[in-house]
């Protein structure tokens, strides 16, 4: 559904607000939809940089670049995990 609507290439990003009011769903059902169709193995990528928004990867190295800041996403989750978890040591129960 949602790679059928998406343009090819970063510089054609679309924010999620434009892709929510095309499709007429909630930006919740958005990121579901996008993460269910990436796990189908639809090469959907999406940037923060110049031209934020969701796109279609245009060729291997914007899908591989996108892996890239997943894993670099997904080590800072890790740290505030663990940052979180440290503190919890630190509050009082009850």
């Amino acid at each position: 559904m949602i790679h059928e609507v998406l343009l090819t290439g970063a510089e054609n990003a679309q924010s999620s607000r434009e892709l929510c009011s095309m499709l007429r769903i909630s930006p919740r059902a958005l990121t579901a939809a996008v993460e269910l169709e990436r796990r189908e193995g639809q090469p959907i990528c999406s940037s923060t940089g110049a031209n934020p928004g969701y796109f279609l990867a245009a060729n291997r190295e914007e899908m591989e670049g996108f892996c890239r800041s997943l894993y670099h996403r997904a080590g800072e989750i890790h740290k505030t995990r663990r940052a979180c978890l440290k503190t919890l040591e630190t509050l009082p129960t009850k």
